[in-house]
C-alpha cells in the first residue's frame, strides 16, 4: 500500500512539475511577444508586430471618462499595423507593467497595466488584456481589449 501511495505522489510530483515548467515557459514567451510588440510600435516597425497577430484578431478599447464608458471597435491588427506604419511623427512609447498571465498551454490570457506616451507625455493609462492561442506551437495575439483613462494616471 505504500508503494501504491509513493508512485501516486510521484506522479503527481512529476505532473506538476512539468505543468510548471512548460506554464513557465510560455509565460516567457509571451512576455517576449508582448515586449516584441510595443518595441516594433515605439519603432514604427510592423514587421515585429504581425508575426504575433492571428488573421482574425480583434481589438476594443474602452474609454474611460467621468460622463461615462465608450466602448470602440478598432479594426483588427490591420488598422493597428497601419497606423504604425504610418506614424512619422511623435514616438508611440507604451510603457507595461506587473504583467500576469494565465495559461493551460492551448489558451492565455496576459493583463497588464499600461501607461501610453506620446513622445515624452504621458497621454494616458490603464489596464491591457490580451489573449492568445497557440498554433502549432507558436503564440498568437487572437484579441485585446484596453481601458484608456486620462485621469489618475501617476
Amino acid at each position: 500500500m505504500k508503494s501504491i501511495a509513493l508512485v501516486v505522489a510521484l506522479t503527481y510530483s512529476f505532473s506538476f512539475s512539468g505543468f510548471s515548467q512548460d506554464f513557465q515557459a510560455d509565460s516567457a514567451e509571451i512576455v517576449r511577444i508582448i515586449q516584441d510588440v510595443f518595441d516594433g510600435m515605439r519603432e514604427s516597425d510592423t514587421s515585429k508586430m504581425a508575426p504575433y497577430m492571428h488573421p482574425d484578431v480583434r481589438m476594443q478599447s474602452l474609454n474611460v471618462s467621468e460622463n461615462g464608458n465608450n466602448v470602440t471597435q478598432l479594426n483588427g491588427a490591420s488598422g493597428w499595423l497601419n497606423a504604425v506604419a504610418q506614424n512619422t511623427g511623435q514616438v508611440w512609447n507604451e510603457e507595461v507593467s506587473n504583467i500576469r498571465i494565465l495559461s493551460d498551454g492551448s489558451v492565455a490570457t496576459a493583463w497588464m497595466e499600461y501607461k501610453f506616451y506620446l513622445g515624452n507625455e504621458l497621454s494616458h493609462c490603464g489596464i491591457n488584456s490580451f489573449q492568445f492561442i497557440k498554433i502549432d506551437e507558436n503564440w498568437k495575439i487572437i484579441y485585446i481589449i484596453d481601458s484608456r483613462n486620462k485621469n489618475n494616471c501617476q
